[in-house]
């Protein structure tokens, strides 16, 4: 489980947002900062870094920083662990890991997608090379879908009130905070249907799009901010999406 993974930016401040950012930037270098170098470092106060370690679930300041030498020392172990095979990873994507009615869930988008004008994927990271690889074979069967990873284009200009659209955030956590500001900045959010892809179903992403589909899959990351965790269930979802519209463009 990544650290801090219960938070949701929205719910922070900007001070606690500087706070935030400055810790996950330094994490190895935490269990031996005081609280004035974190202060300095996010160029807050120090009683801003103590209401910020308070609001987050700790009774001081040394129980915060052991939390996180634990953390990481956790990390570390299970870095060593053994490599996992072929076998082992694609036997890992069973059944079990998506809701039970995920196949009427992907059909449901894909119904939706198959009445759409404009298709627009959005994601960043690995994601953004999926939200890249689905949306090209989406163009592919003859849809108008585009990939977008940067996240500050002005998507409004796809977003015609005259014609349906839909954007598909990809995004493991589901607290991808570009992704939040997107749909945060949509002057009229009835003019596009939002859908999400993540690992979260209680994440802020989840809970601003109209629908989601969710998985479980445990996450893995290096120096906590790197995110590795597979993306074959976020694949396999995409792929069985995708069939549904290719079939759809045999039946026109």
């Amino acid at each position: 489980m990544a650290i801090f993974d219960y938070l949701k930016l929205n719910d922070l401040s900007s001070v606690e947002q500087e706070i935030y950012r400055f810790i996950v930037n330094n994490l190895e270098k935490i269990p031996y900062m005081r609280v004035r170098d974190i202060a300095d470092g996010a160029h807050v106060s120090s009683t801003s870094v103590f209401r910020f370690v308070q609001k987050i679930g700790f009774h001081s300041f040394p129980e915060f920083r052991f939390y996180i030498g634990t953390h990481l020392e956790n990390v570390r172990q299970d870095e060593t662990k053994k490599h996992i095979g072929i076998e082992e990873r694609v036997n890992s994507l069973n059944m079990g890991i998506f809701h039970p009615d995920v196949e009427y869930q992907i059909k449901n988008m894909a119904y939706a997608l198959r009445d759409s004008d404009c298709i627009l994927f959005m994601g960043m990271g690995a994601s953004g090379a999926i939200a890249q690889y689905s949306a090209r074979k989406l163009a592919s069967l003859g849809y108008l879908s585009i990939a977008l990873d940067d996240l500050t284009y002005p998507i409004r200009s796809f977003l015609r009130r005259d014609q349906k659209n839909v954007i598909i955030f990809l995004s493991v956590s589901g607290e991808t905070k570009e992704l939040i500001e997107v749909i945060a900045g949509l002057e009229d959010k009835n003019i596009v249907k939002k859908y999400c892809i993540t690992l979260n179903k209680k994440s802020t992403l989840a809970q601003q799009c109209d629908y989601s589909i969710e998985y479980e899959i445990k996450e893995e990351r290096k120096d906590i901010y790197l995110d590795l965790t597979s993306q074959l269930p976020s694949i396999a979802i995409l792929e069985t999406l995708i069939s549904y519209l290719k079939d759809f463009r045999k039946d026109q």
